[in-house]
């Protein structure tokens, strides 16, 4: 069980609950400072509340949860949601999350599918682990930036089936103006040197955009490079 969230003077809510270790800490070597790691985390909770209408109530999918960053924020910020699920299909962060993290109304599953970063041997069947209509909000941080063209375009059909009636879903990717439709470790863009599969996937916007009408989703919400690396915000809605 978590341990009861504390105010400090400055209003900023104070646990003793557990935080990943830094070897499992994905998204950025800020995210290694124990302070920036759970302040981050708390900042996207209060932006799925403000963007996204996340409450108590909500049944919330973290696609691509990694070691169970939102997770903590949820913690630190509301104490426990109706549903929090984590998915991720890096097996050792998902158990040390199952094993850390876990508590009603927290769980998380490891699921096997491809991808050629992540999980290169996995299934080739994708999934969101969700039900059709069972997600009031989906947060996808950094997943959509290292994942193919033809992945992209599924899943976020997936996307709008989990969706329920009134559902959105807070996702980031590299998009940019003026460049081809996909490409993968864009050479001279961004802070990083990219190597290996998929370190940054980007798109052209009008292209991005044209997967998300295909999947029968509209863009509610559009934040120009300032996320994570440079990466771009959408929260998008069922049309």
């Amino acid at each position: 069980m978590f341990a009861k969230k504390s105010e400090g003077s400055t209003g900023a809510p104070r646990t003793s609950g557990a935080l990943p270790p830094s070897k499992y800490r994905m998204g950025g070597k800020h995210f290694k400072n124990d302070k920036a790691f759970i302040r981050t985390a708390v900042r996207d909770v209060k932006r799925l509340e403000s963007y996204a209408g996340l409450t108590v109530d909500s049944r919330l999918l973290d696609w691509g949860c990694g070691a169970g960053r939102l997770a903590v924020g949820v913690r630190e910020h509301l104490g426990r949601i109706a549903d929090y699920h984590g998915v991720d299909v890096q097996p050792e962060l998902v158990d040390w999350a199952s094993e850390n993290l876990a508590a009603p109304g927290f769980r998380f599953t490891c699921v096997d599918v491809s991808n050629e970063r992540y999980n290169p041997d996995g299934t080739p069947e994708r999934t969101l682990a969700a039900g059709p209509g069972s997600v009031d909000v989906l947060y996808a941080y950094s997943v959509f930036s290292h994942m193919n063209d033809e992945d992209t375009s599924a899943y976020l059909g997936l996307i709008r089936e989990a969706l329920a009636p009134g559902g959105k879903a807070f996702v980031t990717c590299f998009v940019e103006e003026d460049v081809p439709g996909w490409e993968e470790n864009p050479e001279g863009y961004g802070p990083l040197e990219w190597k290996g599969r998929l370190h940054c996937t980007r798109f052209a916007r009008w292209h991005w955009e044209d997967h998300v009408n295909a999947a029968r989703l509209a863009v509610d919400r559009f934040e120009y490079g300032r996320e994570t690396d440079g990466q771009s915000l959408y929260v998008l809605r069922v049309r």
